[in-house]
């Protein structure tokens, strides 16, 4: 089994992960186990079955308590709880609990080992966010490389560093943030 390393959009609404394919030259979105190339960033916990993505957000279309989704704006915010199955969830609990799933469906649906990662997070979060993040990849059993700025991600992935001076304006129009 090939071990790489990925990038993870964490994203509000949806997620993405993708890697560097050194044969193309070209970043590459690896794709879930329902074949798509992002997920529904959400989470449902009952019975102790844990379920991810659109399964989890379907659930919660029809109503189910048991889910939760948005979390990630409330990272490190220790006030903020989401209450699921008879018990209480931090921001980071769900993420953490997001980030093992979402590794686990794309190490099976691509047959890799995903060896290390860099998790993207909005622009404007402080220094506890950015930890908290962090944490919830970490107890994913995720080898956090690093955390970088969503805007900044997007530069990179369109090649846009190195050599010489340009302008540059990105705008993330994500689903929960705008940086």
């Amino acid at each position: 089994m090939k071990k790489i390393n990925v990038g993870i959009d964490l994203g509000t609404t949806y997620s993405a992960v993708a890697y560097f394919d050194e044969s193309t030259s070209k970043i590459q979105i690896l794709k879930n186990e329902i074949g798509e190339e992002t997920t529904p960033s959400v989470v449902y916990i009952e019975n102790g079955q844990t379920l991810i993505g659109q399964e989890a957000k379907d659930l919660q279309a029809s109503g189910n308590t048991n889910t939760a989704s948005f979390y990630k704006s409330q990272m490190g915010e220790p006030n903020f709880s989401a209450f699921l199955d008879g018990k209480d969830y931090s921001a980071e609990d769900l993420s953490s609990i997001f980030l093992k799933e979402l590794k686990g469906q794309i190490e099976r649906a691509n047959n890799i080992e995903i060896d290390g990662v860099v998790i993207t997070c909005p622009a404007y979060f402080n220094e506890a966010q950015r930890q908290a993040t962090i944490h919830a990849g970490e107890r994913a059993g995720l080898n956090v490389l690093k955390i970088i700025n969503e805007p900044t991600s997007a530069i990179i992935a369109y090649g846009l560093t190195g050599v010489g001076t340009r302008n540059v304006m990105v705008y993330d129009l994500g689903g929960g943030t705008f940086d």
